[in-house]
């Protein structure tokens, strides 16, 4: 019922003719790769009952967050930037699932840009398709709409893609993927949702809040807390 979970996109802005150093900051004011990975979601910032996901357990179940075969479209979910760190999570083996990324940027002017081009990018990929199945077999189509959310960080976009029904469903409950990318500072944070439409999957809004909020964290200097009612999970 869903498509193949992989933290995947390529961001649309080209790099500085200097070649980035993996692990370490493309600016001053950019954080390196080990203190984005601190950034970054962890299965404890979920309510209980989310688990860490993987890219086997995804590809185990041949469905989670789509990963668009357009290739213009592939920089909606990931980054193409070295200096990155990503994650998945699941609530169940059959949904909602989350994938995350967290970019440093050239400078912020850079960030600025790559969020515009993610702008421009989700304007022209009013339908994106996804394969799915365990050997990737069939190919569904998820068709893009507005997704009310509030800024988030300095700047913010969202939108949401509804999976078209194929022949023979049941089209009671539709499956939808829902992405919101923030820029803080030099850096673009991508949360992306896709599961059930209806309240089991919740609001993606609150899951971009908590991942803004913890790489404001970093970048201000401070170590982010983790949640006090959540001991821990477990891969699924």
């Amino acid at each position: 019922m869903y498509s193949h979970l992989r933290t995947a996109v390529v961001a649309g802005v080209v790099l500085a003719a200097t070649a980035l150093v993996p692990g370490r900051p493309v600016a001053a004011d950019a954080l390196s790769e080990k203190e984005l990975r601190v950034a970054l979601l962890d299965a404890v910032d979920f309510p209980e009952g989310w688990a860490s996901d993987s890219a086997r357990s995804a590809r185990e179940r041949g469905f989670g967050v789509p990963e668009p075969t357009e290739r213009d479209c592939r920089e909606l979910f990931d980054s193409a930037e070295e200096t990155k760190a990503s994650a998945g999570f699941a609530k169940t083996r059959s949904g909602p699932f989350v994938t995350t990324v967290v970019a440093a940027h050239e400078d912020e002017a850079a960030a600025r840009r790559a969020l515009e081009g993610l702008r421009e990018a989700t304007a022209e990929c009013g339908t994106i398709h996804t394969r799915e199945g365990t050997s990737g077999s069939t190919t569904v189509a998820y068709e893009a709409s507005t997704l009310d959310v509030d800024r988030l960080g300095e700047e913010s976009t969202a939108v949401r893609f509804n999976r078209r029904a194929q022949e023979g469903e049941s089209g009671d409950t539709g499956v939808v993927a829902d992405l919101v990318v923030a820029r803080v500072g030099a850096h673009l944070v991508r949360v992306a949702q896709a599961g059930r439409d209806d309240k089991g999957t919740g609001d993606v809004s609150d899951i971009a809040e908590t991942a803004v909020r913890k790489l404001e964290d970093v970048c201000e200097g401070r170590s982010p807390a983790p949640r006090r009612d959540q001991p821990g999970t477990t891969d699924l």
